[in-house]
């Protein structure tokens, strides 16, 4: 079966989701979905330095509610404070907001495990940097990107930093500026990476997935010039415990998640999301196309679809219509709705499509795969 040539995804009109402005909530990045082993569908929205980041609940995303709103028991922003002290991987001071983008609740403790995107340009209480030195706000986005980890033993309500989970093979520098006088080898201006982040999790009953983007950008034109999504994984645990992370890379999952190796397993994707389609036995991945003939506008806002049978081998893209119309946005997400099952499992034909921009309301679309 071929199935996106087999079958077309029907989308209905959008609606108001839960994650509004009128909340104070912005959300900037997918929104991330857990289910605990109570039934209760829990999410959160917005991130640290635009308005605030809050929970959600209910039993499905029609019925979801603001409950409150989050408070870290560690501060974000400047580089002296922030993250209780804890650098990043290269030992540079870590700084900066974070973007809550993958949320899991394991079943026996009740203990909330939160992984964010961080960036070193934006809100750093004057030690933002991006790559070419101290800035106010960054250069063509060129500042630099981990994954963080935090938990909350009280439903999300109080958080804890843990650590960082997930580094590039690059470090977070250039030659035209290390933070901190760090004794390390910086990254040569010119084509230079980003580092990891614009995530979204997987999980299955065995994994923890972190689908990620590593962008790649020229000092010189100022122009992005790649964006690729990689994996890793972490065994799941159900005793409290989180561990720690392994990438794909050649051909198996092998390379230590902060600074080992990684290879591409979809190019040109930007801020991929993954739902398991089980009556089909597939999985489809979501994410914001790309185009290279406009690199000013380099992320076209409309949603392509790839599917695979084992998480690593995509296929081709399809991008979503609606109304013989280019479907999407900056952001997009593909979930389950039933009542029971994760966000990221489908037991049927009915999903809800969300989509957002930078800081806008996310709305959501009831859509129908059916067969052409």
């Amino acid at each position: 079966m071929d199935f996106l040539k087999d079958y077309q995804l029907l989308i209905a009109d959008g609606k108001d989701s839960p994650f509004m402005n009128r909340y104070d909530v912005y959300q900037d990045g997918t929104t991330p979905m857990y289910r605990d082993t109570d039934g209760t569908l829990w999410a959160m929205s917005g991130h640290s330095h635009l308005g605030r980041i809050a929970m959600f609940s209910g039993k499905t995303l029609e019925d979801m509610t603001l409950q409150y709103y989050i408070n870290t028991n560690f501060s974000v922003g400047h580089a002296d404070y922030a993250f209780s002290g804890i650098r990043y991987p290269e030992g540079i001071r870590a700084r900066g907001s974070i973007w809550p983008f993958g949320l899991y609740i394991c079943p026996n403790t009740h203990r909330f495990f939160c992984f964010f995107h961080n960036e070193t340009g934006w809100k750093a209480q004057g030690t933002n940097y991006d790559s070419r030195g101290y800035c106010d706000r960054p250069a063509f986005d060129s500042d630099f990107r981990h994954i963080g980890l935090m938990h909350s033993d009280d439903e999300g309500r109080s958080w804890i930093f843990d650590r960082w989970v997930v580094t590039a093979e690059t470090v977070a520098a250039t030659d035209l500026f290390v933070p901190d006088g760090q004794n390390i080898i910086p990254q040569k201006s010119g084509r230079i990476c980003l580092g990891s982040g614009d995530f979204s999790c997987f999980i299955d009953e065995e994994y923890i997935y972190l689908f990620y983007n590593m962008s790649r950008v020229n000092m010189d034109t100022e122009l992005w010039e790649h964006c690729d999504v990689y994996v890793a994984r972490t065994r799941r645990r159900e005793d409290g415990i989180m561990g720690d992370f392994v990438k794909y890379y050649d051909g198996a999952f092998c390379e230590a998640g902060n600074f080992g190796k990684e290879s591409v397993i979809v190019a040109d994707a930007w801020h991929p999301r993954v739902i398991y389609l089980k009556k089909y036995g597939i999985y489809l991945m979501t994410a914001s196309d790309l185009q290279y003939e406009n690199p000013k506008q380099f992320i076209r806002d409309v949603m392509a679809m790839r599917v695979s049978t084992d998480l690593l081998h995509w296929s081709d893209k399809i991008c979503a219509e609606k109304d013989g119309v280019p479907f999407g946005n900056h952001y997009v997400a593909m979930v389950s709705d039933d009542g029971m099952n994760q966000p990221n499992i489908c037991e049927g034909d009915d999903v809800k499509v969300l989509t957002n921009h930078n800081g806008t309301d996310v709305l959501m679309y009831p859509s129908k795969w059916i067969k052409k």
